[in-house]
């Protein structure tokens, strides 16, 4: 650690025993506990709501990694008016098994918990205006736009690697999925949900992952709110089944006892399972593969990345079959 990190904890009152460099962070064993030192390039007025959820949820009885104030009471801390840094708790614990179905559960269960206590309207502030979530669909459509680009280019070309004539053999196929799951999006109700999210102050993790919820015997804990949104609370429900369903194979069963698990502590309205259905039905790995691709020096791709296609395009049936199945009623397992 350099000397510059090491006078900004200077701000902060505890005591540092130890350091150890960590990814893009730094560990910190103080008296006060295991903290993590990060530099910070937000604003301070998002890293200020973020500990007010924070706060609600702790109140509630969540565990939550709490932002660390410091000497002043600033959640910023800058060191000769270049070096934002922020402080927050480290809890302890290990990521989330996702090859555990009893913790995948736990999750989504949590999940459901948290999202009814992340209904609170008293906390949103005129503040809060600038931290309301991506419109999805505007978003889906730019993505549909990408992907079309991405195709006419693919098309254009003269020699073909790997990866582009694996791309090409299926592309018209997923561009119709993407733009059936646009349609989808666009007649189940989303305006309407995310104006109610909106209106009455719902708010979502932003990235609610395994990686982001550790487990420490019986406890779970949720960390990493940096992306949280006002929003329609479902987008998490939705990442967060469709990168375990990837995982799994889109296992129908696992599925099914996750929106279960789910709905046991938060019953969906029709349009919230119309809205999901809609989400895990878009080719969402298929996209991002092809935006990696777009993006970065198209003369080489790592074979991992075939080997990702290959793998989506053995998913596919069974991620269409799943989504169309829970835009219905209820269904037993």
């Amino acid at each position: 650690m350099n000397e510059r990190d090491l006078q900004v904890l200077e701000q902060y009152p505890f005591a540092v025993n130890d350091v150890r460099r960590v990814r893009g962070a730094y560990l910190l064993d103080t008296d006060a506990g295991l903290k993590l030192l990060r530099e910070y390039s937000g604003s301070a007025d998002r890293l200020a709501q973020e500990q007010k959820l924070l706060v609600h949820l702790r109140e509630q009885g969540f565990s939550v990694d709490l932002l660390e104030p410091d000497n002043e009471g600033s959640l910023v801390s800058v060191y000769r008016e270049r070096f934002p840094y922020m402080v927050k708790e480290l809890p302890e614990g290990r990521e989330c098994d996702t090859r555990s179905e009893v913790e995948i559960l736990r999750a989504v269960s949590l999940l459901a918990e948290l999202h009814l206590a992340l209904r609170c309207p008293g906390l949103v502030t005129e503040e809060c205006r600038g931290f309301v979530g991506r419109d999805a669909v505007g978003e889906m459509r730019r993505h549909n736009c990408e992907l079309r680009k991405i195709y006419a280019f693919m098309k254009k070309k003269n020699r073909k690697n790997e990866f582009e004539t694996a791309c090409l053999s299926c592309f018209p196929e997923v561009l119709a999925e993407a733009e059936c799951a646009w349609r989808r999006l666009c007649n189940c109700g989303y305006e309407e949900l995310r104006a109610q999210a909106l209106l009455e102050g719902h708010f979502c993790h932003g990235e609610y992952l395994h990686h982001n919820i550790l487990v420490n015997g019986e406890k779970m804990t949720v960390v990493n709110f940096e992306k949280f949104s006002q929003d329609v609370q479902v987008n998490d429900l939705s990442l967060f089944m469709r990168k375990i369903l990837e995982k799994q194979n889109y296992d129908s069963r696992l599925g099914r006892r996750m929106l279960e698990a789910y709905e046991r502590k938060r019953p969906l309205s029709a349009a919230e399972r119309a809205y999901l259905s809609a989400c895990l039905s878009y080719p969402e790995k298929f996209r991002k593969l092809a935006n990696y691709y777009y993006n970065t020096n198209k003369a080489w791709i790592p074979g991992k990345h075939v080997e990702k296609l290959e793998k989506f395009l053995s998913q596919r049936e069974k991620r269409i079959s799943f989504s169309e199945e829970i835009g219905y009623t209820e269904f037993n397992i």
